[in-house]
């Protein structure tokens, strides 16, 4: 049996270094928890004593207000995975990365396209997650999750997965675990795919400076493209930049806060509406 680590608990932690943009202030509690069960744990507690929560995986999609979060962040670190022949279970706080390398070990595909991306299995189910013509959601079968104080199983289709978001976005709902189903393939073919996936990033991304990934979701314009046709790139207030590499990113090139982002996304919608007489929707959470 391996050892499992104890609940963390931790005073007005900053939350910069739960995210990965690396700005934010402080949580007035943060929970780091290792098992389902101590996710349950905490999470009824919590709720008990009324105090508003907010579950996080690596923090991936998130930009924490500079004023810090007046409640309880629980960091969910959950790594069970139980593998039967193609169908997988995995804990929620799985990370892609390991359940990729662990898929691609075992001539699984379906997932390698995700491939890069920074993200837990729950943070994954909850935005539907998706590169290269895949998304997350297409391997599911159902997902076990905590509402209102009952456990639930959602199927797919009750999970009502679309462009990047799910029923679970709302954020009242606590992912436990997740039932996938993949296919068998050569781990040659799956790792050729990782490979390449990986180098399309390597050359397109910005991937040397902390960001939260796409900023804005595509709709009828391609946010990178718009932005970049509008002069936009590399522009910057304090330490945020819209990166020159990838105008739908907006990067920390050194000590950026909060705010200095959200000026740079306001920045970026005021010229969209002056031009094209709409906004960009965001892709990124504003968690405050």
């Amino acid at each position: 049996m391996k050892n499992i680590k104890e609940i963390e608990i931790i005073d007005d932690a900053d939350l910069k270094d739960f995210c990965t943009l690396k700005v934010g202030g402080k949580a007035k509690k943060l929970y780091i928890v290792y098992t389902i069960g101590q996710l349950l744990e905490v999470y009824y507690y919590i709720v008990s004593h009324n105090i508003r929560c907010k579950t996080i995986g690596l923090g991936s999609n998130l930009l924490f207000s500079s004023e810090g979060y007046d409640g309880a962040i629980i960091v969910n670190k959950s790594n069970n995975i139980l593998y039967k022949k193609n169908t997988i279970y995995a804990d929620s706080g799985v990370t892609l990365a390991t359940l990729i390398h662990e898929c691609q070990s075992r001539g699984l595909t379906g997932l390698e396209n995700l491939a890069g991306i920074p993200s837990t299995v729950g943070g994954a189910v909850v935005n539907n997650t998706g590169a290269f013509g895949v998304e997350f959601g297409d391997c599911v079968e159902y997902v076990e999750a905590i509402y209102r104080n009952k456990t639930l199983r959602l199927t797919k289709e009750q999970c009502k997965f679309s462009y990047r978001t799910s029923i679970f976005k709302s954020g009242d709902y606590i992912i436990t675990r997740v039932k996938l189903k993949l296919t068998l393939d050569s781990k040659e073919n799956i790792t050729d795919r990782m490979i390449s996936v990986l180098r399309q990033k390597s050359i397109s991304q910005p991937l040397d400076y902390p960001s939260a990934g796409s900023v804005f979701k595509r709709g009828e314009f391609i946010p990178a493209k718009v932005i970049d046709t509008l002069g936009l790139k590399g522009v910057r207030v304090g330490d945020a930049q819209i990166s020159s590499k990838h105008a739908g990113f907006i990067i920390n090139t050194g000590d950026a806060s909060s705010d200095d982002i959200l000026s740079l996304i306001h920045l970026i919608n005021e010229k969209v509406k002056s031009v094209y007489d709409k906004t960009f929707d965001l892709e990124i959470e504003i968690v405050k």
